[in-house]
């Protein structure tokens, strides 16, 4: 049939339809193997604890995904083109016709993919993940404004379209060239080798198996790894990793499956839990009791909490007062006055997450921005407070429309979310920048709250959140830092010597206003009977590189400083050597506040003893949920463990784990199972209970 010239018609069309696409595929597999290259170039930590072969194997395996993803993208069209082969010839005309547009708009997406994926590693250190979606969830407005003056976003738009440009010309050349007809058996073999070719690469093998997630562990060191997934690979990963976050499967136990455990019993026996016959008996032990406190049942104390946009503990380790002062008039309260706690992680990687982690306890993020956040949960850390007659307020620097927090919160056990507006009413001179309020208004505000509050002999329980020591990292125009020397950093810098600096300033900024409300509290006398806690919602973006698995403590790193005055101290005394996480800081302060009083369980009381204290936390990392860290070493991807041993204050891969550090695992595990079934039930109860 190939000799008939209507025939013939459609098979050149077809096979210039396949020479194009070959080539284009080969050329975006090109681009985004010298994206990764230059990634490595940019973000590669010195030294780098990994082989040569270990590199070569994530460009390898980084290649055989971006293979996948062009045969995905591109390999379609083919398919359909030889479908139309046996068809009219203009319906293959006119398909080709429409592929010259498709393939513009494909490498476009790769190539915008790639360069995103750069520029949120270098932020972010690593891939795209979930946070990528925050786009739409935070301030859209804000987050636009930030990109704008951050990045070279024109220069950016004129490089993707030379990318895009020269792919095209490339794809295109020497397409008018004549070429020889091929018989009917070389065109048969032409096109079923064309086609199991792309299914190949669909597919990423061959095999019984596909090429997964799995496969882009391809190291012990976790900035290896993090260079297997290209940015179109990582978007796709970030989207399947916002589906797990949700609840999901109606199953309450789906998360408990998922760790290894067939009931909560189970997960509660690995505990050494006893007495733990029934799911009811389990949820009992999961209601702890206040120890009882004299002193708070006689003068109930105010509780403060400050959470401190990206106040990391990594750039502590540069501070020097007369030099680099990073902590301005926090100073006397971090080194003197209050608990400083250096080994301490956040619950998760982002603001939001890591507001939901402290606040409800839930490793399901984001949760009161789904269907069942119109639940109040149990694990809510201000239902202790409201049952026991506080005024429990949440106040921010920006908008309470930030992610919905003034509903959400409300629903949660708090009285009042407060934010730039109510600020603005109070202290109309307050002036701030793209995010909402500079930070010393929301601590002026904080401060008046509570001097109002103990005139009224009111209780108060108050959350804060800053907003300053955030892109586009700015300082107010009255205020003048105290010296700062960005080279301190040495090589530990991510960024120019005067981006770094702003950053410092900003980061600087936080800490002094912070220190000048405790300050102005303790002269007027209420930090006799306030207990205190501040923490960084997160790591310090940008300023330095967390890229290593040595550096899980600084890449997760966040400083925890508690004030618990003497007489609400008992005997207890802080331990401030102890593996801590943000799940540490409402139990500790419960348990200094409330006379035993009800409470959910989660976390520890950090001035009580523990046998093998651990930070446990709902990150991520190595491709699964959960970091616990200790003594022992560290663990993550709790359902499938990756270990890490401590050699010298550094963490190391280890294929053969210690007992100590497995049995850290395994009692990280059943609590991380257990915790994502009491959050799943009681989301999935009401929503059975609404619905009937």
């Amino acid at each position: 049939m190939y000799n008939d010239s209507v025939t013939i018609s459609r098979w050149q069309h077809w096979r210039e339809l396949n020479r194009q696409l070959w080539r284009l595929g080969l050329i975006g597999v090109a681009t985004l193997t010298l994206m990764r290259a230059l990634l490595l170039w940019v973000n590669v930590p010195t030294p780098l604890d990994a082989s040569q072969g270990e590199v070569f194997d994530a460009f390898w395996m980084g290649l055989r995904f971006d293979a996948k993803i062009m045969a995905v993208l591109l390999g379609p069209w083919l398919l359909i083109a030889t479908a139309l082969l046996p068809l009219p010839r203009y319906l293959i005309a006119a398909w080709r016709r429409v592929w010259l547009a498709w393939a513009v708009a494909i490498m476009a997406l790769v190539n915008v993919l790639a360069l995103i994926n750069h520029f949120f590693f270098g932020f972010y250190q690593g891939p795209i993940n979930a946070l990528i979606f925050g786009l739409f969830e935070d301030d859209t407005q804000a987050v636009l404004e930030t990109v704008w003056s951050d990045y070279p976003l024109v220069p950016l738009v004129v490089a993707l379209v030379g990318m895009t440009g020269t792919q095209i010309a490339l794809m295109r050349r020497g397409r008018r060239r004549a070429r020889a007809p091929l018989g009917p058996a070389r065109a048969t073999l032409l096109v079923v080798v064309s086609l199991v070719a792309l299914i190949g690469l669909g597919r990423g093998t061959l095999g019984t198996f596909p090429l997964r997630e799995m496969h882009m562990s391809v190291s012990g060191n976790a900035f290896v790894n993090d260079l297997v997934p290209s940015g179109p690979q990582a978007l796709y990963l970030a989207w399947k990793e916002r589906g797990v976050d949700a609840i999901g499967s109606d199953d309450p136990e789906s998360g408990l499956t998922r760790f290894g455990f067939a009931s909560p019993q189970a997960a509660a026996r690995a505990l050494g839990w006893s007495q733990v016959d029934t799911p009811g008996e389990v949820r009992e032990r999961m209601q702890r009791t206040t120890p009882e406190r004299p002193a708070a049942a006689a003068r109930p104390p105010h509780v403060v909490v400050s959470v401190m946009e990206s106040w990391g503990r990594r750039p502590m380790d540069f501070d020097d007062p007369a030099h680099n002062d990073l902590l301005g008039h926090l100073r006397p309260w971090v080194e003197d006055k209050a608990d400083y706690f250096p080994h301490a992680l956040s619950a998760e990687n982002g603001t939001h997450p890591s507001l939901e982690g402290m606040l409800l306890d839930t490793p399901i993020s984001p949760l009161t921005q789904s269907r069942h956040g119109y639940h109040r949960f149990s694990t809510s850390v201000a239902l202790p407070y409201e049952r026991a007659g506080y005024r429990t307020v949440f106040l921010t620097a920006g908008s309470t429309q930030w992610r919905n927090l003034d509903d959400a919160l409300k629903r949660q056990g708090f009285d009042e979310v407060l934010g730039e507006n109510a600020i603005r009413e109070r202290f109309p001179e307050a002036r701030g920048s793209t995010w909402g309020l500079y930070d010393e208004w929301m601590f002026r505000y904080g401060e008046a709250l509570l001097q109002e509050a103990e005139a009224n002999g009111e209780k108060v329980m108050l959350v804060m959140l800053s907003i300053t020591n955030h892109p586009p990292y700015r300082i107010p125009e009255h205020y003048d830092p105290a010296p700062l020397d960005v080279s301190r950093l040495g090589d530990a810098l991510a960024v120019s010597p005067a981006f770094g600096t702003s950053i410092l300033e900003t980061y600087q900024y936080a800490n002094d206003s912070m220190g000048r409300f405790l300050n102005r509290l303790e002269d007027a006398g209420l930090m006799d009977h306030t207990l205190f806690a501040a923490t960084g919602d997160h790591n310090s973006r940008s300023l330095v590189r967390y890229p290593d698995a040595h550096d899980l403590f600084d890449q997760f790193g966040v400083p925890i400083l508690m004030w618990i005055p003497p007489r609400y101290r008992g005997q207890g005394e802080a331990r401030t050597e102890d593996w801590a996480s943000h799940r540490d800081i409402f139990p500790t302060l419960w348990a200094h506040s409330l006379s035993a009083a009800e409470v959910p369980w989660m976390g520890r009381d950090l001035y009580a003893p523990t046998t093998s204290p651990m930070a446990l936390t709902f990150n991520r990392q190595d491709g699964g949920q959960g970091l616990a860290i200790g003594a022992a070493g560290a663990v993550t991807h709790l359902a499938d463990p990756t270990f890490y041993r401590w050699s010298q204050g550094v963490l190391h891969a280890d294929d053969s784990p210690s007992p100590a550090l497995r049995d850290q695992a395994r009692h990280a595990r059943a609590r991380m199972a257990l915790e994502d079934w009491r959050i799943r039930r009681e989301a999935l109860q009401a929503e059975h209970t609404e619905t009937h």
